[in-house]
């Protein structure tokens, strides 16, 4: 009976308490769990690493600091706190009825470091300073942040009083660490992984649910994420590698053959030029000292440095270098840099350049200061190339190229140890605006396009009008009319303005007006004049002294040649070896009359020679012009071959033949005296008033049946002197 009574009341207990609780549960507000305690804001990190002397360690040096204005953490809870306040309540701690509550926050470390001393400071009007307690375990430090040991009232008054001013109010906590990174590895894992911050607020709403250990109210902090560490790598040794492109290109002179194929020669002689454009290079310079934080580069060493670009150009089939490597020129280096090696392989030849007295290079200002004086592009001329034998005219013959280079070195920042193993390389790329003619738009691969052309051969004849004068007597209107003792300076006449107008016209075939571009070679540039006299006259023994007019020095008579009656005159251009362009020849030939003049003279009648009768001269006159002709720019050659004959002028043809232009004659005589000769025995005596007619014979030269006129003369004498005495008998 006891037992029962003791159970019922027993329950009654239980059931009494446990609406009691619920009671109080249910009066005192419930915090928004919800609403956390923003503390994250609030703490923050620095750090600092250090290089070991050895370059295979990292010492890290950090803090955590925490500057926390408590009223702002509180904030959201005010209208709690305030409603505690008025129900007269004490905020019971974890530690159980009638411990003050507090706030806990755990700063976590992801590895284990070495925790300095930790430095507290409270200007919070409702935390305890005195009652802050730290305790470091293993990676983490926990902090307890007291609340003022009085009931919520008291907390709620302190709050209020600091809100006014919440910075003035905080609580400052700093946690010096550090620790060593002993391996790459270790660095870049390290610099992945966070330090940890969070924390939270607890209570019991009654002291009965304080002793019993239910019905604890939590409220969390939001969660802090800081860095552990930073630039850690940067103590190790690192590897950089760089691959980029440099700008190349393939020229001949400043010819890039963007816009067509090159136009050269059969013979020609080729120097190619490798073009690389550096300037890349020297911005890397800039952003490797960027990286070190040394715009100088002074406190950079450097050790194991290997820098050299190459160049290489292979000649199609077709064309080669010859059997001995050609000396390669280098440009734009500035002494920096030099060739090391011009190595020729088949028809591929591979030029190498490296920085000069390189090992004397320490620091990187050095080495920045060689590339910077360097020109933002460098030149490689390889000279040498020709088409060979089997070359073929009109056909592309593409030449291939590569340029590149490279740069090894490690560099020391001094002061942190900091060391990076560089290697860069950069590859050749055409340039756009050198980009081969028959390829345009691939700029993956750097060449150079090239053709000879079949050289033209031009092969004129034509006339040009000459006549022969004496003096300025053309012969054209009569017969001229000299003396027998007289003395004929012949002149032979040759119009050469139509020369000068075909020099025109081959201007205008290369598309050249003052032909500066047209260069000559092999020139050969003459005129002849002959005279040859009829017999029953002559030269004399020796060849006469001819003389040239109107040539204005650009002539020179430079052989006069006397075979038999006929007299043979050469002239050439003057210092004709000396003119290598056509612009030079064109303005000898334009500074000469229109005309040529060449006088040949001292001409007499022999004694075999007869009065009245026609001796007619017979000329010559022509010229030649020979030269091969290219142009510079287009690489077009012409090999010229003209030739002039003389043709009678119309206005000066023989008065004997007026019509006939095809020969260059001139006719003369001389008249029989006109004192008569009186017979003492005329051996036939003439009619009295009867006139007899004599036949005159044109004196040409030509003598070879002489002997037969002769005979039948004779012979014709004799028959009418035997019909004469015949006649007489009859009439007798």
């Amino acid at each position: 009976m006891k037992t029962r009574r003791f159970t019922r009341k027993f329950h009654a207990l239980v059931i009494t308490l446990a609406m009691v609780i619920s009671q109080l549960v249910a009066v005192v507000p419930s915090m928004a769990a919800d609403a956390l305690l923003p503390i994250a804001q609030y703490v923050t990190k620095t750090g600092s690493v250090k290089c070991g002397a050895d370059g295979n360690s990292a010492i890290y040096t950090g803090s955590v600091k925490m500057n926390v204005p408590m009223t702002e953490v509180m904030k959201s809870h005010e209208a709690d706190m305030a409603n505690a306040a008025a129900n007269g309540w004490y905020p019971h701690g974890r530690e159980g009825k009638n411990k003050i509550a507090y706030i806990e926050y755990n700063v976590t470390f992801p590895e284990a470091v070495n925790i300095g001393s930790i430095k507290v400071a409270n200007t919070s009007s409702f935390i305890n300073g005195n009652k802050i307690l730290k305790t470091a375990n293993g990676k983490t430090v926990n902090f307890k942040l007291y609340l003022n040991d009085v009931n919520w009232q008291g907390i709620y008054n302190a709050y209020n009083s600091d809100k006014a001013n919440p910075d003035a109010h905080t609580v400052n906590i700093e946690i010096p660490y550090s620790f060593t990174a002993s391996s790459k590895a270790d660095a870049a894992k390290f610099e992945g992984e966070n330090i940890t911050g969070k924390g939270d607020f607890a209570f019991y709403p009654s002291g009965t649910a304080a002793t019993f250990g239910f019905g604890l109210r939590t409220y969390n902090s939001d969660v802090a994420q800081l860095k552990f560490a930073e630039n850690l790598q940067g103590c190790f040794s690192q590897d950089m590698t760089v691959i980029g492109d440099l700008e190349g290109d393939i020229l001949i002179g400043n010819e890039t053959e963007h816009d067509k194929v090159f136009e050269s020669k059969k013979d020609a002689v080729h120097d190619f030029i490798g073009a690389l454009k550096v300037k890349p290079i020297k911005e890397q310079m800039k952003k490797i000292e960027q990286m070190y934080n040394d715009p100088n580069g002074e406190k950079i060493k450097l050790s194991g440095m290997d820098t050299s670009f190459t160049a290489s150009l292979e000649l199609p089939d077709g064309m080669t270098f010859g059997t001995t490597a050609p000396k390669a020129k280098l440009e734009g280096a500035n002494g920096k840099f030099e060739i090391t090696e011009t190595k020729l392989e088949g028809r591929k030849v591979t030029v190498t350049l490296k920085l000069k007295d390189a090992a004397n290079f320490k620091t990187y200002k050095e080495l920045a200061d060689a590339i910077n004086s360097v020109d933002d592009t460098l030149k490689v001329t390889v000279p040498g190339a020709k088409f060979t034998a089997a070359a073929t005219p009109d056909t592309n013959y593409t030449v291939n190229g590569t340029v590149g280079g490279s740069f090894k070195a490690k560099a020391t920042q001094v002061d942190s140890g900091k060391e990076i193993n560089f290697n860069f390389k950069w590859n050749g790329k055409q340039t756009a605006d050198g980009a081969d003619a028959i390829a345009p738009n691939d700029l993956s691969k750097i060449t150079f396009t090239l053709k000879y052309n079949k050289p033209q051969d031009v092969t004129a004849e034509g006339d040009l009008e000459g006549d022969i004068l004496i003096g300025n007597e053309t012969e054209h209107d009569k017969v001229f009319e000299s003396k027998k003792d007289a003395v004929h300076d012949f002149t032979g006449a040759l119009k050469v303005k139509p020369i000068k107008e075909q020099m025109k016209k081959i201007e205008q075939m290369y598309n050249d007006p003052n032909g500066e571009k047209i260069k000559l070679s092999g020139m050969d540039t003459s005129f002849t004049a002959s005279l040859e006299l009829p017999d029953g006259m002559t030269f004399g023994t020796t060849a006469p002294k001819a003389k040239l007019e109107g040539a204005n020095g650009k002539f020179e008579i430079t052989e006069t040649k006397l075979e038999g009656r006929k007299v043979t005159v050469t002239l050439k251009l003057k210092d004709a070896a000396n003119f290598k362009t056509y612009k030079e020849l064109a303005d000898a030939i334009n500074s000469v009359d229109d005309t040529l003049k060449v006088t040949v003279p001292g001409a007499k009648f022999t004694a075999a020679a007869t009065p009245d009768t026609n001796y007619t001269v017979n000329g010559t006159v022509g010229g030649s012009f020979k030269a091969k002709a290219t142009q510079v720019d287009s690489g077009k050659e012409i090999n010229f071959n003209f030739k002039w004959n003389g043709k009678q002028t119309a206005d000066g043809a023989d008065a004997i033949a007026p019509n006939d232009l095809s020969k260059i004659t001139f006719t003369l005589k001389y008249n029989k005296p006109n004192t008569p000769v009186n017979p003492t025995n005329p051996t036939n005596p003439t009619t009295p008033g009867k006139t007899t007619k004599v036949v005159k014979t044109v004196k040409t030269g030509d003598t070879t049946n002489l002997l037969f006129y002769l005979l039948m003369a004779g012979g014709s004498i004799a028959g009418i002197a035997g019909a004469a005495s015949y006649r007489r008998r009859e009439s007798r």
